[in-house]
């Protein structure tokens, strides 16, 4: 579970990602700390926090001594790009992981090791024990993580890492907790049963078709549809 401070941070990063995006510092150079801790009323250690965000995606660099600057000038750039996603919307996010993810559970029947298949039925059975909602949610990521790094593939594994960035921002954590119950929960445990079934049994399409099922769940309990 992600701490207050963390979210808190989350949410600066988001917002200061939609001002740049928007043009707001055309030159290129952010106010210094101070300034956007007074902005938004929290401590100067919570927008240093939210600002080494946006360094370790690439959206700004920092000069010790000099200040903040934009790294993404160019609207065609990669961290631009990423930007832009920032508004991604729960619809758009899931009929995404509905092409996805079957993908990456399929490659993860085929391509895994014993060890990675291990790793997934722990986070699994993490999930089947867990007590609480956040506790529940880690370990659900956490699942779906893990068959990502099975499938072998980089490219949709770095996919993946992004989706799941944008989806660990407290809007999306809190329609996830709004949509929560324990039949639920249990209804999602047994759907990864059937996946992680499949990836054991070596089986692709049998792969494909349970992570389907389950996103296709997912999406219903999130969007009703």
């Amino acid at each position: 579970m992600q701490s207050v401070p963390r979210l808190v941070a989350n949410d600066i990063a988001a917002a200061l990602k939609r001002r740049i995006a928007a043009g707001e510092w055309e030159n290129g150079r952010m106010p210094p700390e101070r300034d956007l801790a007074g902005e938004f009323g929290v401590a100067r250690n919570t927008v240093r926090r939210a600002v080494g965000m946006l360094e370790e995606d690439g959206t700004v660099v920092r000069h010790v001594g000099r200040g903040t600057f934009l790294a993404a000038a160019n609207s065609d750039s990669l961290a631009a790009a990423v930007m832009r996603m920032e508004g991604t919307s729960p619809a758009d996010m899931m009929e995404i992981r509905q092409l996805l993810e079957p993908a990456a559970a399929s490659f993860a029947a085929t391509n895994a090791s014993a060890g990675e298949l291990n790793a997934v039925r722990e986070a699994h059975r993490a999930a089947i024990e867990a007590d609480d909602m956040p506790i529940f949610e880690q370990w659900d990521a956490e699942f779906h993580h893990r068959i990502f790094a099975c499938s072998r593939n980089e490219f949709l594994k770095e996919i993946h890492n992004v989706m799941r960035i944008l989806r660990n921002q407290s809007p999306w954590f809190e329609m996830k907790k709004r949509s929560f119950s324990e039949e639920r929960r249990q209804t999602y445990c047994r759907e990864h049963q059937a996946v992680l079934d499949a990836l054991f049994g070596r089986d692709p399409e049998g792969a494909r078709q349970a992570m389907l099922a389950h996103l296709q769940t997912v999406a219903r309990n999130l969007l009703g549809r």
